[in-house]
């Protein structure tokens, strides 16, 4: 399977995110990218791919400030690394992640799933609270999440984009 490397960067995020996704979810985020451009905002306001086996990606539209792609490494690392947890959420404004050790599923696939049938011009819905693994609460809005990286295994088969 070919894979198209992204080096993204997101409003107000010094450090550019490097993933790599496969050619169909590459033309179709792309497509998406394209048709927001030229004024459609009927796109979806967030994409969710596969980066690597065990990782998921969930990607906001309305967040990414520049997005370069290429077919060659350039000696460049384009695994995301997930230090830690089972999810990690890189929110607006902040420099570091919001990392989870998440246990299982429920709210997340819930939560994840919903964001990739929302479109551009949509409301996002407000916010989520998730237990982590200490079953501690965590509050957050959901619009200011600008890319999220997790265990695939914490959401129930990935649902692509329309």
């Amino acid at each position: 399977m070919s894979k198209h490397l992204l080096r993204l960067t997101f409003y107000g995020r010094e450090e550019a995110i490097r993933i790599n996704i496969s050619d169909a979810d590459y033309t179709e985020l792309m497509n998406g990218v394209k048709a927001l451009a030229a004024g459609n905002a009927h796109v979806p306001a967030f994409y969710l791919f596969s980066v690597l086996p065990t990782l998921s990606a969930l990607i906001s539209v309305k967040e990414i400030q520049s997005l370069q792609s290429s077919v060659q490494s350039n000696g460049h690392d384009w695994s995301p690394v997930l230090k830690e947890g089972g999810v990690a959420f890189y929110l607006r404004g902040r420099q570091h992640p919001l990392v989870l050790d998440y246990p299982g599923k429920g709210p997340l696939d819930d939560m994840m799933h919903g964001l990739v049938t929302a479109t551009y011009s949509d409301d996002v819905p407000g916010c989520i609270m998730l237990a982590d693994g200490a079953r501690e609460p965590v509050f957050f809005r959901l619009d200011e999440v600008q890319i999220a990286v997790m265990r695939s295994e914490l959401i129930q088969g990935e649902k692509r984009n329309r």
